[in-house]
């Protein structure tokens, strides 16, 4: 499976995981009753299944775009990056609103409902960028050789950060989600 192909994989999990995360803040903005249980579950998965696994394959993808010379807009490639840094930053804000909201803090649900729509807007964007213009590219640019030594390294991660019944766990986890929050 090339890089682009095994990312693309992921990006139909984590959109599935968007539109749970929509309609948690939509219920937040509506006064309806939500679950910081739910919303701790989708953290869990955020943290590992996104920050850790899916993102920790773009680190080793983008560097490795640049060291191919891939220089066509090495200012998009960082902005990417940067990407996940703010994506870490709307997760801090999304657990510190769930422990807030558990706390009792009623001004929390609407912070909640805030951090859950940024992120969604900024990894919904990002999705969108990569496969509209760089997995294309990547596809084109990268030779044979270099996208089966990036395939190599992306195994190395799932070697070394994915545990056994990592991908399980979280498919399971967002069967469970998308059963409690239909479309």
């Amino acid at each position: 499976m090339r890089p682009t192909e095994n990312l693309k994989s992921e990006h139909k999990d984590i959109n599935e995981l968007l539109k749970i995360m929509s309609k948690i803040a939509a219920s937040i903005k509506s006064n309806e009753v939500f679950y910081t249980n739910d919303v701790e579950d989708i953290i869990d998965f955020l943290k590992y299944f996104i920050d850790k696994s899916h993102h920790g394959k773009e680190e080793i993808f983008y560097p490795a775009l640049q060291q191919a010379g891939i220089q066509k807009d090495i200012e998009s490639l960082n902005e990417m990056l940067y990407e996940h840094t703010l994506a870490r930053t709307y997760l801090k804000d999304i657990y510190s609103c769930v422990e807030n909201c558990k706390n009792g803090f009623s001004f929390s649900g609407e912070m909640l409902a805030d951090s859950l729509n940024n992120y969604v807007f900024l990894i919904s964007n990002h999705i969108q960028k990569e496969e509209d213009i760089i997995f294309p590219m990547a596809e084109r640019e990268l030779s044979n050789e270099k996208q089966i030594e990036i395939t190599n390294k992306f195994e190395k991660i799932e070697e070394n950060i994915v545990q056994h019944g990592f991908h399980e766990h979280y498919h399971d986890l967002l069967k469970k989600l998308q059963t409690k929050y239909p479309d």
